[in-house]
């Protein structure tokens, strides 16, 4: 559990004042004065809270007593080859499984992922609508090829349609390139990933209802 010590030294890099702290911990101003001038012994959820509050953020609390600011996290990974597709589901399923966080895939075209991915793709679509991973998939306009529940999908205008797809789930961004070879380019970014999170939603409030046949 934290300390005080790194309390005070992670207000001090945040440069916020006891009422900020108070204000994102949901926390009264008296509650940290008296856990920093140490008058009484702080209950755990009031450190639980603190230290959430503090990690949300940019603090990092290190091994001892030590703090510091999150650096900015950059990864950038590439699959090629016939498994590429397969590797990006599994890895948006192990991302999000036991989570509240959406999946979000512009450019969905299921029947081409279907002859790429076959069975696998097949059974870790179904996993992940078993285990109810939200998810929203924007596809073009009329198509009706759909693997999941079709509330999941909505349809965009052939003109707005991205023929390469592209995905968001948590901090990670990917596409994938149809080839050849086939490909998939992930990113590992909390910016970059807000940034095509808010496009997507832009696009998804313009589409309309997909429909079956």
């Amino acid at each position: 559990m934290i300390t005080v010590e790194q309390i005070k030294a992670a207000r001090a890099l945040l440069d916020w004042t006891q009422d900020d702290l108070a204000a994102a911990a949901s926390l009264s101003k008296p509650s940290i004065n008296t856990l920093e001038r140490r008058i009484a012994n702080p209950k755990m959820e009031t450190l639980t809270s603190i230290q959430k509050a503090l990690e949300k953020a940019g603090v990092e609390f290190t091994d001892g007593p030590g703090v510091k600011l999150k650096t900015t996290v950059l990864k950038t990974q590439v699959w090629e080859g016939d498994d590429s597709l397969v590797r990006l589901v599994h890895d948006i399923f192990e991302t999000l499984v036991n989570t509240d966080k959406e999946l979000m895939i512009a450019g969905i075209a299921e029947d081409k992922y279907e002859t790429i991915g076959g069975e696998n793709i097949k059974a870790l679509v179904e996993k992940r609508v078993k285990h109810g991973i939200k998810t929203k998939l924007l596809s073009c306009e009329g198509d009706t090829n759909f693997l999941e529940p079709i509330s999941h999908y909505r349809w965009i205008s052939k003109e707005l349609f991205s023929k390469t797809p592209w995905y968001v789930y948590d901090n990670k961004y990917a596409i994938f390139l149809w080839g050849p070879p086939k490909k998939v380019v992930l990113i590992e970014n909390a910016e970059i990933a807000e940034c095509y999170r808010q496009q997507f939603t832009a696009l998804w409030n313009m589409a309309k209802p997909s429909k079956k046949k």
